[in-house]
């Protein structure tokens, strides 16, 4: 009897070990998962903060402390990867300062891309919406940023209780975001100037293919005193065509109001809600002189303020009461308001920032703050 109760306890004791090794094994299965997780995590929130900084730049001139300073002329590649670039080392994973990642610039297909496209691509920023569906490819400036932990890579490939345990190799880890800058598809209430400009006049005086605004080459246009080299100066008005297009018309989205003291107010304080593209808004002619005033007091001339108005696609119409769809969001530069003549002068615009914007649009000089696409 006693010699089969040893035999009992040896195989219990056995498989107690057993027990106890598959119980151990778990835990340190189920602490490491965890771990692993919180490191892919910071790792995924390191490469989101670096893209989105390195994209705050790409239309910007000098870097600043946030990239604010004045619009670029071009695409600013260079400081966007270096931007994104520094931006790494400011963040850690599993208490290791982070040192390097790889950092790319180009362009990303917000319609489903699956890889960054050449700096070259052209046209520039390729979009068309209608009525807010996607239609073709959307291509925007965008910053890409992969880390990794790995060996010889910031502080290694990441050690694990599993490996320590029972022998084995760390884990390798990485991740990777693409920042892009947009051009929005629908914009918060208190964005716009009540000014709805005719897509045809971009088609005049726009450059679809750099997307910017076309330089004049003669010193006058339609009576307005011209800059060869600088964009074009263009008035908007019901009086004033391009030259057989009407330029645009005040606007009060989308309610049809078309008092002094609705348009002051629009005029004050934007759009009272929230609009997108394919909604209608309301074309006004005939408003009073009396909300020029309003305007200059608003934007006063000099200096003249950067704003975003509507365009909307309008060969004929402005002079009657009328709703028509909005096709995009745009960005204008108000130089001159005129109560006599009922105009505002100006010229397009490219790189503003709309803080109030959002979604994919057709870009006519305006984006949206930087927001990850991958």
């Amino acid at each position: 009897m006693s010699v089969y109760l040893s035999r009992q306890q040896g195989a219990m004791a056995i498989t107690a070990a057993i027990w106890l090794v598959f119980f151990l094994g778990m835990t340190a299965l189920a602490f490491d998962v965890g771990h692993l997780f919180i490191v892919r995590n910071e790792l995924q929130n390191a490469a989101d903060a670096a893209a989105l900084s390195g994209a705050n730049c790409l239309n910007k001139t000098t870097a600043g402390p946030d990239c604010t300073a004045t619009p670029s002329t071009t695409i600013n590649w260079t400081m966007a990867s270096t931007k994104a670039t520094n931006a790494i080392g400011l963040n850690k994973s599993d208490g290791t300062g982070l040192i390097s990642g790889t950092v790319q610039t180009g362009y990303w297909n917000v319609n489903g891309g699956t890889a960054l496209q050449p700096t070259s691509l052209s046209p520039l920023g390729s979009c068309t919406v209608v009525a807010g569906t996607m239609t073709t490819t959307c291509d925007k400036p965008a910053v890409m940023v992969t880390l990794r932990r790995a060996s010889g890579s910031n502080g290694g490939a990441v050690g694990t209780l599993i490996a320590s345990m029972f022998g084995g190799s760390a884990v390798s880890i990485s991740a990777s975001a693409v920042a892009v800058l947009s051009s929005p598809g629908s914009v918060l209430p208190g964005s716009l100037v009540p000014v709805a400009i005719n897509q045809c006049m971009y088609g005049l005086y726009w450059d679809a293919l750099s997307n910017s605004p076309k330089s004049a080459t003669t010193t006058m246009l339609n009576g307005v005193p011209q800059v060869i080299g600088q964009p074009w100066q263009l008035r908007i008005g019901s009086s004033y065509h391009y030259p057989n297009c009407q330029s645009g018309q005040w606007t009060s989205f989308a309610l049809d109001r078309n008092d002094v003291p609705s348009v002051n107010n629009l005029i004050n304080n934007g759009n009272p809600s929230p609009l997108q593209i394919g909604d209608p808004t309301w074309i006004e002619p005939g408003t009073k002189a009396a909300v020029y005033d309003t305007l200059d007091a608003k934007y006063p001339t000099p200096p003249g303020a950067d704003v975003t108005v509507l365009v909307v696609n309008n060969p004929i119409g402005w002079s009657t009461n009328t709703q028509t769809p909005i096709v995009a969001f745009a960005g204008f530069r108000i130089d001159e308001v005129n109560k006599k003549d009922k105009y505002v002068e100006g010229h397009f615009i490219k790189g503003s920032m709309s803080s109030g914007a959002s979604g994919i649009g057709p870009y006519y000089g305006i984006y949206t703050p930087p927001r990850l696409a991958q």
